[in-house]
């Protein structure tokens, strides 16, 4: 069993895939990483997000207070053992890993068909990087040299890993533990 972590604005104990959005790395699902740290900040900037998007809808500040970073089991086991789970692991930052989550973040829903894909998260900088090399890599039609390019300026080495699960099957690869903790701020 290995522990990994997810930060939200709301507590909740069973996972629902639906309630994640698309645009993101690896498509629409349910995300954690197995660093707590960075389900801290994960749960800070969605905080932000939905204050900010509060505010524009009320026009007013909700102020959250309390949010969770809940910590789960993920049962490696049962993903090696059940064959009917399609899992898709980056084991590093390179150009097919660029290219696979330019696809799922300019999509709202996922594009590919895996159950669960484990790789580095592409973070908050990168898509400053990424608008920045927008117009090379599509003029390259996403390159070898252009991808690897674009990932040393990403310094992939600072990219904590980020564990998708994108279906009902992938999700009872989960077990809820508890709540590691209510970050007041």
């Amino acid at each position: 069993m290995k522990k990994l972590y997810h930060g939200s604005i709301y507590s909740f104990d069973s996972v629902d895939i639906h309630m994640g959005r698309g645009y993101k790395d690896f498509g629409k699902g349910f995300y954690a990483t197995a660093i707590p740290s960075h389900a801290e900040r994960i749960a800070i900037r969605n905080k932000h997000i939905e204050e900010r998007r509060q505010a524009a809808i009320h026009k007013r500040n909700p102020e959250i207070k309390l949010y969770p970073v809940m910590a789960y089991r993920y049962n490696l086991l049962y993903t090696e053992e059940s064959n009917g789970l399609r899992v898709k692991v980056f084991h590093e930052a390179d150009a097919d890993w660029l290219r696979f989550i330019l696809k799922n973040r300019h999509s709202p829903v996922s594009v590919h068909d895996y159950d669960i894909v484990i790789g580095p998260t592409a973070d908050a900088e990168t898509n400053l990087i990424l608008n920045d090399y927008a117009e090379d890599l599509e003029r390259s039609n996403y390159s070898d040299e252009i991808c690897e390019e674009v990932i040393k300026a990403l310094k992939p080495e600072n990219l904590p890993k980020q564990y998708f699960f994108g279906t009902e099957e992938a999700i009872k690869t989960l077990s809820f533990d508890r709540i590691r903790r209510q970050i007041i701020q």
